[in-house]
C-alpha cells in the first residue's frame, strides 16, 4: 500500500491515525469458531459505536476508554495476505474493526487487501461486514469473489436511536439502500441487527428487510460476559439502553415481531455461518 499521499500520524474527523506493524491476519475460535481467520485491517475504528464490544480486546486502558478517537492502521497488511496460503479458507473481514471506517476512503487499505485476495489462485470464502455505504467502492472486486457475502449492520429502525448509539454512522435508509445496490450487483447479503437496537416498529422493519430480499437476518442482544479482554458491552450503550427502557423481555419482543414476516430469522452465532 503506497500511503505517501497522508502522512502518518495524521487525523480523520475527531481520530488520530498512525501506522501498525500488527498481523492482519489471527486464527479465529468462540464465536468465530467457524472461520480459520479473522481479518482485521484496522486495529481501533473511528465509528465508536456506544455498544462497541471490540474495545474490550484493548489491553490498554487509556485506550478503551478513548475508543473511537484512534486508528491504528495495519500498513503491511496487503504483503501479509499474499504471503499466506489463504485458498478457499474462510475468512472474515472484520471482527474488531470496521473495513469500511470513515479512514479507508483516504488510505484505500481494504480495497488494496481485496485486490490482493480476488486473485483466483488466492481466493478465499470471504464474508465482509460493515456498516458503511463505502463498501460498494468495491462492487468491481467483490464481484470477482466466486464465495463471497456482504453482511451489512443495521441495528434499528429509527434514526434518532441511531443517533443516540451510533452517531457517527450512516442513516438507516442510507444502510437500506446499501443492501438493494449490494442485491442489485448480484452480491449475497446478510442483514445483522447485531446487536439489535431500541425498535420504533419492529414488525414493520420486518416485512421492509424482507421486501429487499438479503440472504440472511440475524439478531443479536448486547455481549455480557465478566471476562477480561473478553466481548462486553460498553457501559455507556447500557446506560441509553435503560433510557430506552430497553431490556432482554423488550428485546425478545421485537425477535417475535421480525418473525412474523422474517420465519428464518437467525439468533447469535448461528447467523453468521462462512459463505
Amino acid at each position: 500500500m503506497d500511503v505517501s499521499p497522508i502522512s502518518l500520524p495524521t487525523r480523520v474527523g475527531q481520530a488520530t491515525v498512525e501506522a501498525s506493524a500488527a498481523s492482519v491476519l489471527s486464527r479465529t475460535g468462540g464465536f468465530l469458531s467457524a472461520y480459520d481467520y479473522s481479518l482485521n485491517p484496522y486495529v481501533g475504528c473511528s465509528f465508536g459505536c456506544s455498544y462497541c464490544y471490540a474495545a474490550a480486546f484493548v489491553g490498554r486502558r487509556d485506550l478503551r476508554e478513548t475508543w473511537g478517537r484512534w486508528v491504528k492502521v495495519k500498513i503491511d497488511a496487503p504483503r501479509q495476505v499474499r504471503r499466506a496460503n489463504l485458498a478457499d479458507a474462510r475468512v472474515y473481514m472484520s471482527s474488531a474493526t470496521d473495513p469500511y471506517q470513515p479512514v479507508e476512503a483516504r488510505l484505500g487499505l481494504t480495497r488494496d487487501i481485496l485486490e490482493a485476495l480476488a486473485e483466483p489462485f488466492r481466493q478465499p470464502r470471504l464474508v465482509v461486514q460493515t456498516r458503511s455505504p463505502l463498501v460498494t467502492r468495491d462492487l468491481d472486486l467483490l464481484g470477482r469473489f466466486r464465495a463471497l457475502r456482504v453482511g451489512v449492520s443495521i441495528t434499528t429502525d429509527s434514526d434518532s436511536v441511531r443517533r443516540a448509539f451510533e452517531p457517527s454512522c450512516a442513516s438507516i435508509e442510507r444502510r437500506l439502500e446499501l443492501v438493494r445496490q449490494l442485491r442489485a450487483a448480484g452480491i449475497r447479503v446478510a442483514v445483522c441487527l447485531t446487536p439489535m437496537l431500541p425498535m420504533d416498529d419492529a414488525e414493520r422493519f420486518g416485512r421492509l428487510i424482507a421486501e429487499i430480499g438479503p440472504e440472511l437476518v440475524v439478531v443479536q442482544p448486547f455481549h455480557i460476559t465478566d471476562r477480561p479482554f473478553a466481548a462486553d458491552t460498553r457501559a455507556e450503550a447500557w446506560d441509553l439502553a435503560s433510557e430506552y427502557s430497553w431490556d432482554r423481555a423488550a428485546y425478545r419482543r421485537a425477535v417475535e415481531s421480525l418473525r412474523k414476516s422474517l420465519p428464518d430469522l437467525r439468533e447469535g452465532k448461528a447467523g453468521f455461518p462462512p459463505v
